[in-house]
């Protein structure tokens, strides 16, 4: 492909990835938050899952693909 098409292609691509992710999540979170007897504490402990467990798996992956 040349450098045109890339330019255009990636970005649109990575603005739908991050926008399909923001939707899942936030219909996961008014699931929790709405249809579940956590409510919002539920909706708290995903948020920080998230927060402590994402940096965690990135630094296992690193640390692994490292070897």
């Amino acid at each position: 492909m040349n450098n045109f098409v890339l330019s255009v292609i990636v970005p649109i691509a990575s603005f739908a990835v991050i926008a399909a992710y923001a939707v899942g999540l936030g219909f996961v979170f008014y699931q929790v938050h709405h249809n579940t007897e956590l409510g919002a504490i539920g909706v708290i402990g995903i948020g920080l899952a998230l927060l402590i467990l994402t940096p965690a798996i990135a630094f296992l992956l690193e640390r692994a693909s490292n070897k």
